[in-house]
Formats: structure tokens, C-alpha cells, sequence
């Protein structure tokens, strides 16, 4: 029996989950719980319950036999689930399914993430959270940063520590694993390459996805860790005439006023996006793009990147992402932010020949066919 736990309140990727158990045979050979009762899309082969210790306990009790225990990410609420599977189940496979930002973002490791303007912005935040503490507010970024997590100051040590009980870490990129086994000393959990979707569920019909326009995009979202400041300027110190996208539909309101503000200081030909798009559209709407740069530190808009590379972009990483190490290992024709951003490589696209080497090389990693082993790995 596979049991695969989730603590999701929005619900796509339990959905998700939950596709592809019922595509299995036998049906029972995978169950689902998501740790919280509420969820805006649901499923009716997903069990929902309370994050209380005795509810888990109940729903343990509940099963009588578990042969991979499949977190769907292991955070807090992860860990407080292992501790009571493990007194009735203490032979149970750990399977720890990697989204990012439950290791990137734990408190004593998020702050390294951050470039200088973020870093004040951060500083700034959390210094307003100790002002009104006192009253039991807890500031916007702190909730936030809990709430992702799972976690509480007081229980970072015990999280990082049930590590150790992890047999096998599933990710896309091989580099997260590593950076795992880096901060947990784990030498004995195992690899498994894995993503949630190919490229064909995220974009139907492939090939009507190209790159024809000439706008740089700048980041995926707006979340601190995309350091954007900092190419704002570096970009209008090159040509304040560039064709700017800025994509700021998800993650910290205030710091994409931050931004926007910015951003229309230093360019006139600019396409802010603050509107949530159905899926279609949104990569409908990067086939304008013709460069792109991610002035993140860690994994992130990893769907992003792979979308823009299939489609032909120019693509600039930071050199140390896991992203951009695994990338060009594996022989992608990819740019670093340290290095090459200038204006002979933001004003010459790639050409047919790195365009079609790149798109051979991501579609191998993630094509359908691929994914339904990664997924083999783990529901089998």
C-alpha cells in the first residue's frame, strides 16, 4: 500500500495526485490524505482531514498496511504526520516528492536566497513583525513564510533532524538532491528524478508555441527571492529602450508595488502582468518573450524556464542555481546573469541550431513517456 499525504489548501496538485492513482491497477494499491479539511478543488478519492495530532492518529489507525509513505512536499505538517505513522508503521519507505520551497525557504536558510534590494525589503518586513508581535499580528511575508512551510521557530530542529528518516528524494533536478544531502548529512536516501507533468500536459499542441516577439521578461512572478531589482536597474543602464514583461500575478503584493514602481521609473515600453491567466493563455502570452531572465538563487519557475527554453528563448540563470547547473550540464544552451548580461547577447536571439538543441534536450527530460516512469516510481 502506498499512502501519499498532502497538505495543500488550494487542491491542484492532490488533484493531480489523484489522476494518476486512478489510473493504476489495482486502485487500492494508493491511497490519499491531505492534511486540512478545506480545499478549493477537491477530489472524492482524497481523504481530508484535520491537522490536529489526533486526527492524523485516527486516519492511521484507519489503514492497516503501508509500504511507501509519499509526502507531496515534506514540511512541518509532514513530519508531524512520519512521527505517528512510524509507531504503528516503522519499516515504512519515506518518499520525500521535492516542490522547493519547503528546504529553500526554511527561516534559517531563506535569507541567503535574497539579493540587496530584497534583502532590506525582507529586513524590513520582520522588523514590522517584532513591532506587532505583542498584539498577536503576525506581519504578511512571516505568515506567509509559516504558512508554506509548516513550521514554527521551535520546530526547525526537529524537521531538519527527521531528515535523516528520508529513503528517497524525487526532483527534477539532481542538484536540489544533492544540496539536500549537503544540510541533512542523509547519505544513505536514494534519487529519483520526478516531475508532476510533461510538457505536453502543460502546453497542448507543442509546436504551436514559439518564441516571435521581442520583450524581456524579467522573473515569474512576485516573490522576493526573484531579486528583479537589481536587473531593473542593470537593464536601463544597457538600453532604458528595451521591451520590458514583467509577470507579477503571484506571491507578495506589496513587494510587486515595490517593483511595478520601479520598473515604470526606468522603462517606457513596459507589459506588467497582475492578472492570474488561465494556463493556455499564460504561456500563450510568453510566446512574445524572446529573452528571459531568472535572478533567482534556487530552484524556482521551473515550469517557466522549461516552457521559454521549449519555445526558444534566450534564458539567463544565476550560475548558482541548481537550475542552471543541472541545465547545462545536460548540455542546454543557457546564460548566466553574472556573466552575460550585456547588450550584443539581449539584442541577438539564439539561433535555429541552439534553439533545436535545446528543445531535443528538454522534451527527452520531459516528455511524456518520462514522466509516466517518474510517476511509476513512486505509485508502483
Amino acid at each position: 500500500m502506498n499512502l501519499h499525504v498532502t497538505s495543500d489548501n488550494y487542491g491542484f496538485f492532490p488533484k493531480e495526485i489523484a489522476k494518476r492513482i486512478k489510473k493504476q491497477e489495482p486502485l487500492q494499491k494508493n491511497i490519499i490524505v491531505n492534511l486540512g479539511e478545506n480545499s478549493i478543488i477537491t477530489d472524492d478519492l482524497i481523504t481530508y482531514i484535520s491537522v490536529s495530532s489526533k486526527a492524523m492518529k485516527n486516519y492511521i489507525n484507519t489503514v492497516e498496511k503501508i509500504d511507501k509513505l509519499i509526502f507531496h512536499p515534506y514540511n512541518f505538517l509532514g513530519y508531524k504526520f512520519l512521527q505517528i505513522a512510524l509507531k504503528k508503521f516503522p519499516r515504512v519507505k519515506v518518499y520525500w516528492v521535492f516542490w522547493s520551497f519547503e528546504l529553500y525557504n526554511l527561516p534559517h536558510l531563506s535569507f541567503e536566497h535574497y539579493k540587496p534590494h530584497a534583502k532590506d525589503y525582507i529586513r524590513k518586513q520582520r522588523t514590522l513583525a517584532e513591532k506587532i508581535k505583542n498584539i498577536k499580528i503576525i506581519g504578511n511575508f512571516v505568515l506567509r513564510i509559516f504558512y508554506i512551510t509548516g513550521i514554527k521557530k521551535n520546530s526547525i530542529k526537529k524537521l531538519t533532524g527527521s531528515f535523516q528518516r528520508i529513503d528517497f528524494f524525487c526532483s527534477f533536478l539532481p542538484s536540489d538532491f544533492s544540496f539536500f544531502r549537503k544540510i541533512s548529512s542523509n547519505e544513505k536516501a536514494k534519487y529519483l528524478p520526478f516531475a508532476y507533468f510533461s510538457l505536453e500536459d502543460i502546453m497542448p499542441g507543442l509546436n504551436n508555441f514559439k518564441s516571435n516577439g521581442n520583450k524581456i521578461m524579467i522573473g515569474h512572478s512576485s516573490a522576493p527571492t526573484g531579486n528583479h531589482y537589481e536587473i531593473i536597474e542593470r537593464l536601463s543602464e544597457l538600453n532604458p529602450e528595451f521591451s520590458i514583461f514583467l509577470p507579477l500575478a503571484y506571491g507578495d503584493e506589496n513587494y510587486g508595488n515595490l517593483i511595478e514602481k520601479k520598473a515604470r521609473q526606468q522603462f517606457k515600453l513596459l507589459d506588467i502582468q497582475r492578472k492570474k491567466l488561465e494556463t493556455v493563455a499564460y504561456y500563450k502570452k510568453l510566446t512574445e518573450v524572446g529573452w528571459s531572465i531568472f535572478n533567482i538563487k534556487v530552484q524556482q519557475g521551473l515550469g517557466n524556464i522549461i516552457a521559454l527554453i521549449w519555445m526558444g528563448v534566450k534564458v539567463f540563470l544565476d550560475e548558482e542555481s541548481s537550475t542552471y547547473k543541472d541545465f547545462s550540464h545536460w548540455g542546454i544552451i543557457i546564460f548566466t546573469i553574472q556573466h552575460d548580461l550585456t547588450l550584443w547577447q539581449l539584442t541577438n536571439k539564439l539561433n535555429n541550431k541552439e534553439i533545436e538543441n535545446n528543445k531535443a534536450i528538454i522534451l527527452k527530460k520531459c516528455n511524456t513517456e518520462s514522466v509516466n516512469l517518474y510517476w511509476d516510481n513512486i505509485v508502483a
